[in-house]
């Protein structure tokens, strides 16, 4: 894979001061050639205390205390490298690492440009049009070698869409077609939480989308979401929280990094009934607690609060599940480009953070495999050489193996006991078969991996039509997780469908796995610290759209006249209440955690009119302050709750 030059490794702690640091380089003995995304492991004793990833050229740092510390250097296909070092000062160590005979070096699986040696994307995506030329999704030959739509075109015509973080696709350029080279930060794409539009997902879901449900018998209904944290205000990480109908399970789930746990009443095609009393059941380090007066979402969250001592949890599985089969191969190398990049700049969230990874690709019945997996591992190297030895192939139907591959990642790999993210990326370009059989396995998929606290992010590639954009989505709400799509607007690969949805933002693929990532991982110590995570969303809302241009002929309608819109909002950071203070009226306000999940809906703010908002039952952590405005463009604003320890 091609890596984006990244010139040092930013340091983003949990807050600790240190006054030292180790830095250095990792390279090859025989040709001193960097080794890009090793894993440097720094240990104190028997205690793991730092994990970096070295950059594309190979180095790294890491701030430490003073001390003596076992630095362990690993690379798939050479021998680690263990080694003392004693830190007084800065110090400053090379390590060079030596092949293993028994595994062959993979870091130049991809030449430096991304392409494939010896398997070029042009190469996959003909053997692609040779095996599905029959197929539903068959490639036609002209299409292998069109000019995509150029970016501005897209741009111009695509109402509701904004752009943002994609300045590296060139739109005079014409796009990239096959052939290309395939590196990160190149695919476009979007992201729909429908948790962060709950309102218009129960309005699709009985409307537009409505028929998708029969297809699939999935319709989570009868949502109920639970906050956790400490006395002190932390989040509760990865308890099991149970909705119980007169004492019987009905829906299992954890917590996740914020403290919060989403439960349904049924997550198939049915209507929810109460016949009898609900209840919550909290079980926590050997611990149970039970909430008997449950609100469901419509009417509030349900908050809790143990009184138990910090405890921080540093492991973060990360699992790739991937659609590998023929048509997938106008897109699947640039996909592959983004998985080890995006885990790089995630992992810069903290130095403690342990992340592991794992792959599973999957194909159909009578290919050359159904699936392909490699297990939970925590060098990175090991799974990016997994990755570069896959490629598109078989297939020859519209519907793939997709829940043997699922069914695959989430009851066969070795998931962590404790963890403080479980996610699960679904790359894939069509659906499972369809029949009762698979449906049931889908739902009882679903119920497992709420269980194990794994969420679902399905990414949507080119080929995706409705009903498995409707699957898609009720995967990602049963599990917690996101529904992300690639776009048109890169010029990469096949159309891609517009979802049902009001809007959205295009930003790189890149881009919102990383901010995913982030949201899903991020947390505060024990002393109330909270990251700095770069997402680049502002303390405060400015919004300036200028009044219509005459000369314009892009031929997009201009906006009538110019629109100001400034919020303030303070104190902040806050140990509770904050005051709003907006210049113009407001329809609704919403206040959602990182990820967009929405909280709280203020109805009917007016202009210049203060209102106080009281966070204070909320666990320490950053939230959004987000409005829709009359150009349906959401702005958002950060605000950060923190407590002192």
């Amino acid at each position: 894979m091609r890596f984006v030059t990244l010139l040092c490794i930013l340091l983003l702690g949990t807050g600790a001061a240190f006054s030292q640091s180790l830095s250095g380089n990792m390279n090859t003995e025989a040709h001193s050639e960097a080794l890009r995304y090793g894993n440097v492991d720094i240990y104190k004793g028997d205690k793991l205390v730092a994990s970096v990833l070295t950059d594309k050229l190979g180095n790294f740092a890491v701030a430490l205390d003073t001390g003596t510390y076992v630095c362990v250097m690993n690379y798939a296909g050479y021998s680690p490298i263990t080694k003392e070092i004693k830190v007084t000062g800065d110090e400053v160590a090379d390590f060079k690492m030596k092949a293993d005979p028994s595994k062959p070096p993979t870091h130049t699986t991809r030449s430096e440009d991304g392409d494939f040696k010896g398997r070029a994307l042009e190469e996959l995506a003909v053997e692609s049009y040779r095996v599905e030329s029959k197929s539903a999704k068959a490639y036609k030959r002209e299409d292998l070698s069109r000019t995509p739509t150029r970016v501005g075109a897209v741009m111009a015509t695509t109402p509701g869409v904004t752009t943002s973080g994609w300045a590296s696709v060139d739109g005079t350029s014409g796009g990239l077609g096959v052939g290309a080279s395939a590196s990160s930060k190149l695919l476009t794409a979007g992201e729909i939480n429908d948790f962060s539009k709950w309102k218009m997902w129960q309005d699709l879901s009985k409307g537009e989308l409505a028929s998708y449900q029969k297809t699939w018998q999935i319709a989570p209904s009868g949502r109920y979401t639970v906050m956790l944290q400490s006395e002190s205000g932390i989040p509760i990480v990865d308890a099991v929280v149970q909705l119980l109908l007169n004492r019987d399970v009905v829906f299992t789930s954890r917590t996740d990094n914020s403290g919060k746990a989403e439960c349904w009443l049924t997550i198939k095609n049915e209507t929810p009934v109460i016949d009898g009393k609900l209840s919550i059941q909290i079980s926590y380090n050997g611990k149970t607690s039970t909430i008997n007066k449950v609100k469901a979402f419509e009417n509030g969250l349900n908050h809790q609060k143990l009184d138990i001592s910090c405890q921080e949890v540093e492991n973060v599985d990360v699992a790739f599940v991937v659609d590998a089969t023929g048509s997938m191969g106008d897109e699947i190398s640039f996909l592959q480009a983004e998985m080890s990049d995006v885990i790089f700049q995630s992992k810069q969230i903290s130095n403690k953070l342990n992340f592991r990874f794992a792959n599973v690709y999957y194909r159909d019945a009578g290919d050359s495999y159904v699936t392909k997996s490699m297990d939970f591992n925590r060098i990175l190297s090991e799974s990016d050489a997994f990755i570069n030895q896959q490629y598109a192939g078989g297939g020859g139907d519209f519907p793939e193996a997709m829940d043997v591959g699922l069914d695959s990642a989430i009851n066969n790999l070795s998931w962590s006991e404790n963890a403080r993210a479980r996610i699960l990326f679904l790359v894939l370009d069509a659906p499972p078969h369809q029949n009762a059989v698979v449906n049931e396995r889908l739902q009882r998929l679903i119920l497992q991996a709420a269980e194990k606290g794994i969420r679902i992010v399905p990414i949507g590639a080119s080929g995706i039509d409705k009903s498995t954009e409707y699957l898609m989505r009720t995967l990602a709400l049963g599990t917690n997780g996101t529904y992300t799509f690639l776009t048109d607007h890169s010029g990469i690969g096949n159309s891609h469908i517009k979802p049902s949805t009001d809007s959205y933002e295009v930003e790189t693929l890149n881009a919102i796995m990383v901010r995913i990532l982030k949201s899903y991982t991020y947390m505060p110590d024990c002393q109330q610290n909270i990251p700095d995570l770069a997402l680049n969303i502002p303390d405060s809302i400015v919004s300036t759209i200028p009044a219509a241009d005459s000369s314009d002929t892009s031929g997009v309608k201009p906006d009538p006249k110019a629109l100001n819109i400034t919020w303030s909002y303070y104190p902040n950071p806050t140990n509770g209440m904050i005051t709003i203070l907006p210049n113009t009226d407001i329809k609704e306000l919403y206040v959602s955690d990182l990820s967009g999940k929405v909280l709280q809906i203020l109805p009917k703010l007016k202009k210049d009119e203060r209102i106080q908002v009281d966070l204070s039952n909320y666990a320490t952590g950053i939230y959004l302050i987000r409005y829709l405005d009359e150009n349906n463009h959401w702005l958002s604003g950060k605000v950060v709750l923190q407590r002192t320890s």
